[in-house]
C-alpha cells in the first residue's frame, strides 16, 4: 500500500472511526451511571472526545518509524482514541470494569500501569492504562456502518497522571532517539512520578477518611431520597444544602431514621402532597432534607428554629403546615 492509497482509504473510513469512538464513549459513560450511580460529567475530569489521528501522524507511524508493519492500515489500532481522566487510581478500576464487561467489543490490554508497578516496584515511569477495543459485530451507528473488528484505543488515567503525561510524553517518551536528554532530566521525571503516586495515596486516604466520617449523613440522605420518591412521587434534586442540613442535625440521625420518617409520613399523608404541590414552585421542596425538616419541626420546632443552617424563610411553610410558630 502506498502513502496515497493509505490516505485515500483513511479519508473514506474516517466517519466510521469517528462513529465508533463516539459509540464506545457513550456506552462507557452510560454504564458508569447505571453501575455506580455516578454523575459522569463530575466523575470524568476532562470531557471525553473521540480523537481521530492526524493524517501526517498516521503516515509517519505507518511508513517512517521502523515499525515493520506488514499491513500498516490494519495494524495501526489508534486511528481513533478516547481518554478517560478520573481523579484517583481507585476510580480507574470502575472504568476498567465497565470496559471489560461490555458485549459490544473485544478488548485487549496493551498497557497496565498497575501490572508494571507490580513487576517493577522500584521503577517510576510513564503511567496509563491502555486498551484496544474492537467491534465484536457489524454495527450501525447513526446511519454509519461500523464493521466488526474496527479498533479504538482507550486510555484511562488519573488527573495527576494526565498532567504528567501532557508535560513529558512527547518531550521524554516519544523524543527523537538521537536527541540528548540528560540523566538529570530523566531522574527528575521519575521523581515526579514517584511524587504523583504518593499524592494519590494521600488523596485516597483522605477520601476514605471523609467517607467514613460522613457515613451517617450519606446513609440518611439515601433513606430520604428513597422515601421522597415513595411519598412525594417525584425524584428529588440533591445539592450541597443537604450536606449543610444533615451536618447540623447529625445528632438527630440514627439507625431508626427510616422508620421514624415512614411512620410520620403515613400518619400525616398531607405532607407528601404539600411537598409535591410545591415541587415546581419552590427550590427547597425539591430537596430530600425537606422530609427531615417536617419530622423535626413536628416534635422540636424551637430546636429547628435555633439551629437551622439556612434561612428560616425557606422552611416557614413547614412550620405553617404543621401549625407551629416559627418565631
Amino acid at each position: 500500500m502506498t502513502e496515497a492509497e493509505f490516505i485515500e482509504r483513511w479519508r473514506i473510513e474516517k466517519p466510521c472511526y469517528e462513529a465508533w469512538g463516539g459509540f464506545v464513549r457513550d456506552q462507557i459513560q452510560r454504564k458508569l451511571v447505571e453501575a455506580f450511580g455516578l454523575n459522569a460529567s463530575a466523575f470524568l475530569k476532562i470531557p471525553v472526545v473521540p480523537r481521530l489521528k492526524d493524517e501526517n501522524s498516521l503516515l509517519g507511524k505507518a511508513f517512517h518509524r521502523s515499525k515493520d508493519y506488514e499491513n500498516p492500515y490494519l495494524e495501526i489500532e489508534d486511528k481513533v482514541g478516547l481518554r478517560f481522566v478520573v481523579l484517583l487510581t481507585g476510580d480507574i478500576a470502575k472504568v476498567s470494569g465497565v470496559v471489560e464487561a461490555s458485549n459490544y467489543w473485544i478488548w485487549s490490554l496493551d498497557k497496565d500501569f498497575e501490572a508494571d508497578r507490580e513487576s517493577r516496584p522500584l521503577e517510576f515511569a510513564y503511567q496509563s492504562k491502555h486498551y484496544v477495543l474492537k467491534a465484536k459485530l457489524d454495527l450501525d451507528v447513526n446511519d454509519v456502518k461500523v464493521p466488526a473488528g474496527t479498533p479504538c484505543e482507550l486510555q484511562i488515567r488519573t488527573l495527576l497522571q494526565h498532567a504528567h503525561s501532557e508535560l513529558t510524553h512527547d518531550n521524554i517518551y516519544k523524543r527523537d532517539p538521537n536527541a540528548e536528554v540528560s540523566k538529570k532530566v530523566e531522574r527528575t521525571v521519575a521523581k515526579s512520578m514517584a511524587l504523583i503516586e504518593a499524592v494519590d495515596d494521600f488523596f485516597a486516604q483522605v477520601l476514605h477518611d471523609l467517607e467514613q466520617a460522613n457515613q451517617l449523613e450519606r446513609s440518611a440522605l439515601l433513606v430520604m431520597r428513597e422515601l421522597y420518591q415513595q411519598f412525594v412521587g417525584k425524584d428529588p434534586l440533591v445539592d450541597k444544602t443537604n450536606a449543610l442540613v444533615l451536618s447540623e442535625f447529625k445528632s438527630q440521625l440514627g439507625p431508626d431514621l427510616r422508620s421514624q420518617l415512614t411512620a410520620f409520613l403515613e400518619k400525616y399523608p398531607f405532607v407528601g402532597q404539600r411537598i409535591a404541590d410545591r415541587f415546581d414552585l419552590q427550590y427547597t421542596f425539591r430537596q430530600p432534607w425537606i422530609l427531615l425538616a417536617y419530622l423535626l419541626v413536628s416534635t422540636k420546632p424551637n430546636y429547628v428554629r435555633d439551629h437551622w443552617p439556612l434561612t428560616l424563610q425557606e422552611i416557614e411553610p413547614v412550620f405553617t403546615d404543621l401549625g407551629k410558630a416559627i418565631r
